[in-house]
């Protein structure tokens, strides 16, 4: 079935962009996987604290949601597995790891210098210098043994949708263009992103999972018919029984903390588990940032 007319990904690339995904899914489990997931962390207490900090740090530079979200899995790598690091340097290596995932997401021109990474994270008024923070960064490729290809699930998302998710046979409840109801889409993409990166929980799936799972709650937050197709199950390489858990665990996760822009909406999947109702959005993502 077509998707909605959309420039081709590989046309644009003039590469065949499948190459894209399936590197992604080779390398995705270097910083997330259920076999690296450690949810007794010592750390984890204080990473949504982190998170949100290293967020409004990312705010104040304008920099991409992506960038925060490979500089969390940086972040979240190296806690995770150094308990030796004292408290006191966390907001030092966050801030590297900051300015480290910007080196890799941001136009060069866009990248924030060091005197204004001390600034505004206020590590000048910690003693830090530009020498000390180049310290840091340091410490921080050798910790992550200079391998900073993250994936994080924003960037399967981004790359979901660049190939199309919206399809000419599609149903929604409202006379929308298709070209409104896919930028809906995207904008609720971007949202599900970011409200699964405060939670550590959401480290024990794959990110091709998570990111996929993610498409699917999108899809039943803009109302979108039906929920999964085939079509996706290609461009995804998972069936709906199996990101089911996880949209669940995203959607239980959207309806706690945003129990006044949910109501009561039909979801059911092709799977012999599934869900009877659940709530659905009446709200645009793009109020909500997270």
């Amino acid at each position: 079935m077509a998707k909605v007319s959309k420039p081709s990904l590989d046309e644009v690339l003039n590469m065949d962009s499948r190459d894209l995904y399936l590197d992604m899914k080779q390398r995705q489990s270097e910083y997330v996987s259920p076999e690296t997931y450690s949810p007794n962390a010592s750390y984890l207490s204080f990473r949504r604290y982190l998170v949100d900090w290293m967020t409004s740090i990312g705010e104040s530079f304008r920099l991409h949601d992506s960038t925060i979200h490979v500089s969390v899995l940086f972040l979240d790598k190296i806690l995770r597995s150094r308990n030796e690091i004292p408290r006191e340097q966390w907001q030092l290596i966050a801030t590297a790891c900051i300015s480290l995932a910007a080196k890799y997401e941001e136009a060069e021109e866009h990248c924030p210098h060091i005197p204004d990474l001390l600034r505004v994270s206020k590590l000048s008024n910690a003693g830090h210098t530009s020498l000390t923070f180049r310290e840091g960064e340091t410490q921080v490729l050798n910790y992550l043994n200079w391998k900073l290809r993250a994936v994080p699930a924003i960037h399967v998302v981004g790359y979901f949708h660049s190939c199309g998710v919206l399809f000419d046979t599609d149903r929604w409840n409202n006379p929308a263009p298709a070209s409104k109801v896919n930028a809906s889409l995207e904008k609720f993409a971007v949202f599900f992103s970011n409200l699964t990166l405060q939670s550590y929980e959401f480290c024990k799936y794959y990110p091709t999972l998570l990111g996929a799972a993610i498409l699917l709650a999108s899809r039943v937050a803009v109302k979108v018919e039906p929920h999964w197709r085939p079509e996706l199950t290609k461009l995804t390489g998972y069936k709906e029984s199996d990101i089911e858990e996880c949209f669940r665990h995203i959607w239980h996760s959207y309806s706690a903390q945003f129990p006044n822009h949910v109501t009561q909406y039909q979801y059911r999947s092709s799977s012999p588990r599934s869900v009877v109702f659940t709530p659905v959005t009446t709200t645009h993502a793009d109020h909500h940032r997270m």
